[in-house]
């Protein structure tokens, strides 16, 4: 490993890990849903104020989001800066959030050098 963070491919195979144990959570409750024929479904749809900065984090975000069973990516403000996001099982909204935050801050430890800053992505945004 280089440095704190890692290199990249061991970041991103944290990543892969980590949205691989989200990923299994999430079909065991929308397969608990369909098999139990109670569905305790609490949908929410949240706007959530994008860190991701490039046309790359912000697609990988929304990916993610999308594959995650019970959620979606609804739509994307024209400048890439908020994000509307669909919960199926959503009953605390807050959790819902932070939820959401945790998945995108783990996708930008893993895409992002180690030490960059958010100014650091701006400038590749407008450039």
């Amino acid at each position: 490993m280089t440095g704190l963070g890692g290199t990249r491919a061991v970041r991103l195979a944290v990543l892969a890990v980590a949205y691989g144990w989200r990923f299994l959570k999430a079909n065991a409750q929308v397969a608990a849903t369909v098999l139990t024929g109670r569905p305790r479904l609490a949908p929410v749809l949240v706007v959530v104020r994008l860190r991701c900065r490039t046309p790359a984090e912000v697609a990988a975000y929304m990916g993610l989001i999308t594959l995650t069973p019970g959620t979606m990516a609804v739509s994307l403000t024209p400048d890439r800066t908020r994000l509307l996001v669909h919960g199926m099982h959503a009953p605390d909204v807050a959790s819902f959030r932070a939820d959401l935050a945790h998945l995108e801050e783990q996708l930008l430890r893993a895409m992002r050098r180690p030490g960059r800053s958010e100014a650091a992505s701006d400038e590749q945004k407008a450039g």
